[in-house]
């Protein structure tokens, strides 16, 4: 039997980790503390890159026992191949439990960079705000570029 239970354990394990901090980075995101984004996207990255390990070895064990073709494996190979087997309904779970976390941590990751456009949209304009530019006034450039028009009386400059 391929011992593949100890790594979807931990991808799965990896999974819930993940969704946990994407929660507590929307939080972050909320409040607007840059020392706990910071915190909270390493890690991200560093649960990603254990998600990464762990499911390059079961690609490798799975070519290694020649379920996935060595030149173009897939993981729909895999699900066919599981899906002959009838005594590995563990695995089955396993499988599933992962793909329903990774599609919740896509959806909270999603949710959370249209919060962090949002924001970067916002001080981008208080930005412009600041420096006297406004968006509708624009001239162009020799180039063929536009710019915003700068006023002389700028609220950094009252």
């Amino acid at each position: 039997m391929i011992p593949l239970a100890p790594l979807l354990t931990q991808i799965k394990e990896n999974l819930e980790q993940l969704s946990e901090v994407l929660l507590r980075e929307r939080s972050a995101l909320a409040t607007a503390t840059p020392d706990d984004i910071l915190q909270l996207a390493s890690e991200k990255k560093t649960l990603l890159d254990s998600i990464d390990t762990a499911n390059a070895k079961r690609h490798s064990m799975l070519i290694k026992f020649g379920i996935l073709d060595h030149k173009n494996p897939s993981d729909a190979q895999f699900l066919v191949w599981l899906d002959e087997q009838p005594n590995m309904s563990d695995i089955k779970a396993l499988v599933e439990e992962c793909n329903t976390l990774l599609d919740q941590c896509k959806r909270e990751n999603n949710t959370n960079a249209r919060i962090l456009a949002t924001l970067q949209k916002r001080n981008k304009t208080l930005f412009e705000m600041l420096q006297g530019h406004n968006r509708k006034n624009k001239v162009y450039t020799s180039n063929g570029n536009t710019r915003p028009i700068s006023s002389k009386h700028t609220i950094g400059r009252a």
